[in-house]
């Protein structure tokens, strides 16, 4: 098959070849650990630490929990965790009661918008070495890309257009990218983009940057830059441009120059248009476009494909554990100089969007930055959470009673209210793909860090679950 683009951690397919053991090696751990076995779910420690696998007992019963088809479970095939705390790193596996197989938490998987997290980071790279500004604007650095000829780029709705900036038409500005205010629609939210990829799934084409702008630029501004917030991949792919614009190289090569080879991570695949995921990996099982609450997931294999449909906004493919060496040097200052680390986490996006969350004593829900959410848990809470269908009943043993996200420079900022009303504040990003869903968290310093992965694209209550099981791990017992 024809590869275009293809940038890959050294190392990588010797290493993924070898086993688990070249794996364990590759990370410098001990080959030998200590496993804490349960129904459906196992529980793996490495590292010099004694009684960690207690310590996640709730973690991986909220991942059991999430992968059973009893009420309230998603039926997920399997989901795979690992955590690192205190210099160790706990592993942990769970599996539905539909007879798959058990998951390799060392296995790569499709990690969708964490990619996000990667490009940002070089965006702000540049940034820090003066050969950027967050005011530059996309037409100054990239020309006309949001309206390549005279019927392109405007919205029929508003008579408005991705003009040159000038008086009153401001900019839209690097910031307003990393920060999703820049008013450019979402190509995936684009029904008959999606639907068309639905329909030729797994045989994705070739998708270029431009024509992914395109779709986007297509729907024409959404709002003026800097006004509103709208979710949008295609803010990451004008960002994969400019970094092209600015280097001179293609955006996966100088993410691989200046992050993934820093960091030595072997395992961790921009792919370009190759569908293949590198092997061994699991099984992925997608119910992509389906009606909600159909599950249908293992009709549907879902791990070669072609994510140039991603691309800088999500083809990235990882593992958990060069996940986790990721957002904790991110975090902890080795990546971005203190003021470009400080504005990513501390530059939310200010405007008020959607549904303010519902008003509770002592839970954090701030109106003026709800982004998209601020859930409330219906068990412990008692306050609806606005869907007739929510199983509440499956919340009750989950340790947290309020979530909200807010989104900094490319990244996001996910504060928790536990059941004892203290709070926990993290830091990552949430990636989606066919057949996978991924999260990757961790405090303020990167030193208490998790990364997640299911093998089906369908959680009926994704923030719900994934509120759950963050909680399970960061909120205190």
């Amino acid at each position: 098959m024809r590869t275009t683009g293809t940038v890959r951690g050294s190392g990588l397919r010797r290493l993924l070849a070898g086993g688990t053991a070249a794996l364990v090696l590759a990370l410098g751990l001990p080959g030998t650990a200590a496993v804490a076995q349960t129904e459906a779910g196992t529980g793996t420690v490495t590292g010099t630490a004694t009684g960690t696998a207690a310590a996640h007992e709730a973690l991986l019963a909220a991942m059991r929990a999430e992968a059973g088809t009893a009420a309230g479970g998603d039926g997920i095939p399997g989901i795979i965790a690992r955590v690192h705390r205190d210099g160790t790193d706990w592993t942990g596996t769970a599996r539905s009661d539909t007879g798959v197989p058990d998951r390799d938490p060392d296995r790569p998987y499709r990690a969708g918008s964490i990619t996000k997290l990667f490009v940002a980071t070089t965006t702000l790279q540049l940034v820090g070495e003066g050969r950027l500004r967050l005011t530059d604007d996309v037409f100054g650095l990239l020309g006309p890309v949001l309206k390549t000829n005279a019927t392109q780029g405007c919205n029929p709705a508003t008579w408005t257009c991705f003009d040159p900036p000038g008086p009153g038409k401001p900019p839209i500005t690097v910031k307003d990218l990393l920060s999703h205010s820049s008013g450019v629609f979402n190509y995936l939210a684009d029904l008959s983009f999606l639907a068309t990829a639905g329909a030729s799934f797994p045989g994705l084409p070739d998708h270029s940057a431009q024509q992914l702008v395109d779709e986007g630029a297509n729907h024409g501004p959404q709002f003026a830059p800097g006004t509103s917030m709208a979710y949008g991949n295609t803010n990451l792919i004008l960002l994969g441009m400019i970094i092209e614009k600015v280097t001179g190289r293609p955006w996966a090569e100088e993410v691989d120059r200046r992050i993934i080879r820093p960091l030595g991570l072997a395992h961790t695949v921009l792919p370009g248009s190759d569908p293949v995921l590198p092997g061994p990996h699991d099984a992925f099982y997608t119910n992509y476009l389906r009606p909600r609450g159909v599950f249908g997931h293992l009709s549907r294999p879902a791990a070669d494909w072609n994510p140039s449909i991603g691309g800088a906004a999500g083809a990235i493919v990882s593992t958990t554990g060069d996940l986790i060496t990721f957002i904790r040097a991110l975090l902890g200052g080795r990546l971005l100089p203190a003021e470009q680390l400080t504005a990513m986490r501390t530059q939310l996006n200010p405007n008020r969007v959607g549904t303010p969350g519902p008003g509770l004593p002592g839970i954090p829900c701030d109106p003026a930055l709800t982004w998209p959410e601020c859930i409330v848990n219906p068990a412990i809470s008692t306050v609806s959470s606005g869907d007739a269908a929510t199983p509440g009943h499956w919340y009750a043993a989950r340790p947290w009673k309020s979530a909200q996200a807010d989104v900094g420079l490319g990244l996001t900022r996910r504060t928790l209210t536990c059941a004892d009303d203290s709070t926990v504040v993290l830091y990552g990003h949430n990636g989606a793909a066919f057949g996978s869903f991924s999260y990757l968290y961790a405090t303020q310093d990167g030193s208490h860090a998790i990364a997640l992965n299911y093998n089906g694209d369908w959680p009926l209550w994704e923030m719900y679950s994934l509120n759950g099981i963050l909680a399970a791990e960061f909120c205190p017992r």
